[in-house]
């Protein structure tokens, strides 16, 4: 770690982990950023404790229903979702970030809902320890051999080479390669491929005797010939006529199976059946289950797999979209979005017709308080690399990024003593550092980087953290676990020491400190958004 030369007499020039300071004159400051190291939490208890906090104060995480009182997913199911999770990196993922959210950052004022219990500090860390937990998505895909377009293509026409035309004319295929190759483990496979030929079997009103083969050593196609049963093949093509289908004409399983619940549930008279045969409370939560992988949020790793390219490869494609799919394609690129918002990347991506990407646009909602979008200017780095971090929100607030170093100590990125206005305009792109600010963001090595960005409307500043820059350009924060711990305590021990200058100031006759703007929406306390980024720094690169 180097030192600052400019900085004022008597003050330390340590600026965490994250930053190491070259010379602060008449040029840029370069800004160093060593690599974050994954935590391991070995509590045997962990998973039944965040269950616990899940339940009382997670309504999303109730599958379809979302009430107070439905059964809650399982915890492999919610792990599994990225709307809700991203496994090992709890400040990316949105059930921590809710709960964050829901915790009173403030007293409660007057003539607030007193009834409202939000989660306790001891709750939101037990949800963020289990979530740090989980191996990462993309493990699952370590040592696994994917399945292209082209070994589907390749198994379908073995299938009609075996079968004869007059089979092969009238068979049709449900395709669950998307799936393995978005990482699924084995074992969820197997439960996806029984919950896929329970829902045929009630398409086609035969429990027993389906004609379903499995094609495959990894058993990701399955062959259905609808024939005279129940469902015929001309009320299988209706039915699959806007699917999203693979070259070799294969339907997802998941799709289909959002597809069926969905006319089902439009069609009263047929309630609790599909096609001929009534499905028991087991085949229910199995089909309902496998149908969540198709209308649930959409990661970079799923998404990589439905387009039929390495993840690496999308992240790079997302980034030179622009125009109306930019905020989109950069949250994809380092998150997830709602399904409907990667129909409308899948179709830019493939060339659709802009009509047909407007059209689906509408069907987009706005879904938090403030939303904040947050992503680096590069798909890619290595040691030695600059980065510029860039955000949009839909609501003017108060912007706050913060750093997390390999050690686990937090710095505030911004504002900072050189860029100290942190209120942001909705709907333009803010650039961190700006053009002019006068020092410069470097990746120090290789390994990862997360940086949290908190956009508020009723305060300036997140609670627990100060600004003196007289003493550090940038806030050092401590421990980034402790500090999330102990940031009411803070939040008390600021206010303490500001009432204390402010009664000292006025026994010794000089004018109170000049007090902060006013926040951008002070009646509505609490309405802030959060997301956060983790960045892969790879091998290689030069020296300074």
């Amino acid at each position: 770690m180097t030192e600052t030369t400019g900085m004022r007499e008597g003050t330390r020039a340590r600026a965490g982990a994250w930053f190491a300071f070259a010379a602060c004159l008449a040029f840029a400051c370069v800004v160093a950023v060593k690599p974050l190291a994954a935590t391991e939490n070995g509590d045997a208890t962990l998973p039944k404790r965040a269950k616990a906090v899940i339940e009382t104060h997670c309504t999303v995480c109730r599958g379809d229903t979302q009430s107070a009182d439905g059964p809650i997913q399982s915890l492999e199911e919610i792990a599994d979702d990225p709307g809700l999770v991203m496994p090992g990196r709890p400040d990316a993922s949105p059930l921590y970030l809710r709960l964050a959210r829901a915790r009173p950052l403030r007293e409660v004022k007057e003539g607030s809902d007193a009834n409202v219990v939000a989660p306790s500090p001891e709750d939101i860390e037990a949800v963020r320890d289990w979530i740090a937990s989980l191996p990462l998505r993309e493990d699952g895909c370590r040592d696994r051999t994917l399945v292209s377009a082209d070994d589907i293509a390749a198994l379908v026409r073995r299938w009609a080479d075996a079968v004869g035309p007059e089979d092969a004319a009238a068979t049709r295929f449900v395709s669950l390669a998307h799936l393995w190759n978005a990482c699924t483990a084995p074992m969820r496979m197997m439960e996806l491929r029984i919950a896929t030929a329970t829902l045929l079997g009630a398409l086609t009103g035969r429990r027993e005797g389906l004609q379903l083969e499995t094609l495959g050593e990894k058993s990701v196609l399955l062959a259905i010939r609808p024939g005279a049963e129940a469902l015929k093949v001309s009320g299988w093509d209706r039915l699959t006529a806007d699917a999203p289908l693979s070259a070799s004409g294969a339907v997802p399983a998941d799709w289909l199976a959002a597809r069926v619940l969905s006319e089902r549930k439009d069609d009263d008279a047929n309630a609790g059946s599909i096609g001929q045969t009534v499905l028991d409370k087991a085949g229910e939560r199995a089909v309902s289950a496998l149908a969540r992988h198709w209308t649930r949020d959409v990661d970079l790793v799923r998404a990589a797999a439905e387009q039929g390219v390495p993840p690496n490869a999308l992240r790079k494609a997302l980034m030179t979209v622009g125009g109306d799919l930019l905020v989109p394609s950069r949250r994809l690129a380092h998150g997830a979005v709602p399904r409907d918002a990667w129909q409308r990347l899948s179709h830019a991506l493939d060339g659709a017709p802009k009509a047909r990407v407007e059209k689906e646009r509408e069907k987009t909602d706005p879904r938090d308080a403030v939303d904040v979008v947050l992503w680096p200017d590069r798909p890619s780095y290595r040691p030695r690399d600059l980065v510029t971090f860039n955000v949009r929100v839909d609501k003017a607030c108060h912007l706050t990024l913060i750093g997390v170093d390999g050690e686990g100590q937090a710095t505030v990125l911004f504002p900072n003593e050189l860029e100290p206005e942190n209120l942001v305009a909705p709907s333009v792109t803010v650039r961190v550092p700006g053009n002019t600010a006068g020092y410069q963001f470097r990746f120090e090595k290789a390994g990862e980087e997360t940086v949290v960005a908190i956009c508020q409307r009723d305060a300036r500043r997140p609670q627990g953290i100060s600004y003196d820059y007289e003493r550090q350009r940038f806030a050092l924060l401590g421990d980034w676990r402790e500090f999330l711990r102990t940031a009411e305590t803070r939040e008390k021990n600021i206010r303490a020491r500001q009432e204390v200058q402010a009664a000292r100031r006025k026994r010794r006759g000089r004018a109170p400190v000049e007090k902060e703007p006013p926040p951008v929406a002070p009646k509505e306390a609490g309405v802030e958004g959060r997301t956060a980024i983790t960045i892969v720094i790879e091998p290689g690169g030069g020296p300074l």
